[in-house]
C-alpha cells in the first residue's frame, strides 16, 4: 500500500497542464478559493483511470501489445513535457494576468491528461479494475493522494508570488522538472525495454 501510495504521489506531484493550473490558480485566487478544483482533479483522473483500466482489462488478453503500446506512448508524453519544461522554462509556470479557467475546463484538460494512462500502464496492475474489491481499495488511496498533492500546487502558488528567495525563479523550478521528468521516463523506458526482451513483443 505504501509503495503505491508513493508511487501515485510522486508520480501526480509532476508538473504538467493539470497541475499548471492548480498553481496559477493558486496565484490569481488564492488557496481558499483555488483548493476545491483539487476534488474536481481527483474526479476527472478518476473516471479516466477506470476507463483505461477497464478498456485494457478487458483488451490486454486478446491484445497484449496494447498495454505496451500504451505505455511507449506514456513515455513520448513524459519526454514531451520533459522537453518542453527545458525549451520554454518561462513560460509554464507564471500565469499571465487574468488567466483565469472555469472549472469545466480545468476538469476537460485534467480528463484528457496522460498521467491517467501512466498510473494504468506502470503503477497499478490491470487486475485491479476485474476486482471490485481491490478497486475500491485504490480508489480510496488514489483519493488519499490526489486531493493533498492538489492542494500543495494551489499552495505553491499562493506563495510562490510572495517568496524571496532569488533562487527560486520560474526557469530554475521549471528545468528542475525537466531533469526529474526526463529520468522517470528513462527509467520507465528500460522497464519496458526489459519487459519487452523477457517476454517478446506478444503479438
Amino acid at each position: 500500500m505504501l509503495n503505491l501510495m508513493s508511487a501515485l504521489g510522486l508520480l501526480l506531484l509532476m508538473p504538467g497542464p493539470t497541475n499548471t493550473l492548480l498553481l496559477r490558480s493558486g496565484v490569481l485566487s488564492g488557496f481558499r478559493r483555488a483548493w476545491p478544483l483539487s476534488l474536481l482533479e481527483c474526479l476527472a483522473y478518476l473516471l479516466q483511470i477506470s476507463f483505461w483500466g477497464y478498456a485494457l482489462s478487458h483488451i490486454g488478453a486478446n491484445a497484449p501489445w496494447c498495454l505496451k503500446v500504451m505505455q511507449f506512448l506514456s513515455i513520448c508524453y513524459l519526454v514531451k513535457t520533459s522537453y518542453g519544461l527545458w525549451r520554454e522554462p518561462a513560460t509554464h509556470l507564471l500565469p499571465l494576468p487574468g488567466a483565469r479557467v472555469s472549472n469545466w475546463h480545468f476538469f476537460l484538460l485534467t480528463l484528457i491528461n496522460p498521467k491517467g494512462l501512466l498510473v494504468v500502464s506502470f503503477v497499478v496492475p490491470v487486475q485491479t479494475f476485474a476486482d471490485m474489491a481491490l478497486y475500491g481499495q485504490f480508489v480510496m488511496q488514489f483519493t488519499v493522494v490526489v486531493i493533498p498533492v492538489g492542494c500543495a500546487w494551489v499552495l505553491f502558488g499562493a506563495r510562490i508570488k510572495r517568496s524571496g528567495h532569488a533562487w527560486l525563479t520560474t526557469q530554475n523550478i521549471n528545468r528542475t522538472a525537466s531533469v526529474v521528468i526526463g529520468c522517470f521516463a528513462l527509467a520507465i523506458l528500460f522497464k519496458l525495454a526489459d519487459d519487452l526482451i523477457r517476454t517478446g513483443p506478444a503479438l
